[in-house]
């Protein structure tokens, strides 16, 4: 077990103890048979640390907003700095939502059937869309920016479902093997894909799936082929 030094751990308690009465000081009673135990106060410390760390991250977004102010200030002063920053947001919206061609670092994943003879079920040796989905949620989770299949844009309404011996994406069929472009930070894709007890690592080494990773800094994924549509949805107005 690794030496905890107590006057690291000590200040931060009683941080959070003068927050507690700071903050409701009548509301809070003193339990006498309460006892610190070193359990206890490793759990005030996360805690400590947890809300220091959103504190941070509060300060980091304050600073994007004052920033993203003084743009818009500027941008009054000048005839064509409202049109250049509406532009520049729509582009950016264009591209998070998937409308446009992308390019950048990240990886690419092939993954394969088995194709040995396991003497199981024929199901248990092929890629399912199930299995699919699956992988493209942990890649996301890792913070994946762009996601193509096969050439295939992934976007929040693509749909990945079985059809015979095919999978559906973006209305169309794509056999096996499945080329996942993923542009996003290289070690954290990497780690959704290729660490124990992730799903793909699970496919590989339970069901013998051939999974395949490539590390690159030139990654192009095209854009979705085609306008969202939108028959049901509208927005809602403040103060409504």
């Amino acid at each position: 077990m690794k030496n905890i030094d107590s006057n690291k751990i000590i200040l931060p308690v009683l941080i959070i103890i003068a927050l507690i009465f700071l903050l409701n000081p009548s509301g809070y009673k003193i339990n006498e048979n309460e006892v610190f135990t070193l359990s206890n106060i490793q759990i005030l410390t996360n805690e400590y640390c947890n809300a220091k760390d959103e504190i941070e991250n509060l300060k980091i977004l304050i600073e994007q907003k004052k920033n993203a102010l003084v743009e818009y200030e500027n941008a009054l002063s000048n005839d064509n700095g409202i049109k250049d920053i509406l532009e520049k947001d729509i582009n950016y919206t264009k591209m998070y939502c998937g409308l446009t061609d992308v390019r950048g670092q990240g990886i690419m994943i092939k993954i394969s059937d088995n194709l040995a003879n396991t003497g199981r079920s024929f199901n248990n040796d092929i890629v399912h869309a199930s299995d699919i989905s699956i992988i493209i949620n942990e890649l996301r989770n890792a913070g994946a920016e762009a996601i193509s299949i096969n050439g295939k844009r992934i976007i929040n309404s693509t749909e990945i479902v079985c059809v015979g011996p095919l999978i559906k994406i973006n209305g169309e069929g794509v056999a096996a093997p499945f080329v996942i472009s993923v542009i996003g930070d290289q070690d954290l894709l990497s780690a959704a894909i290729n660490a124990p007890n992730t799903y793909a690592y699970e496919l590989k080494e339970e069901y013998g799936i051939d999974i395949e990773t490539r590390i690159s800094n030139d990654i192009s994924i095209p854009k979705h082929p085609n306008i969202i549509k939108i028959d049901y949805l509208e927005s809602i107005e403040k103060g409504r």
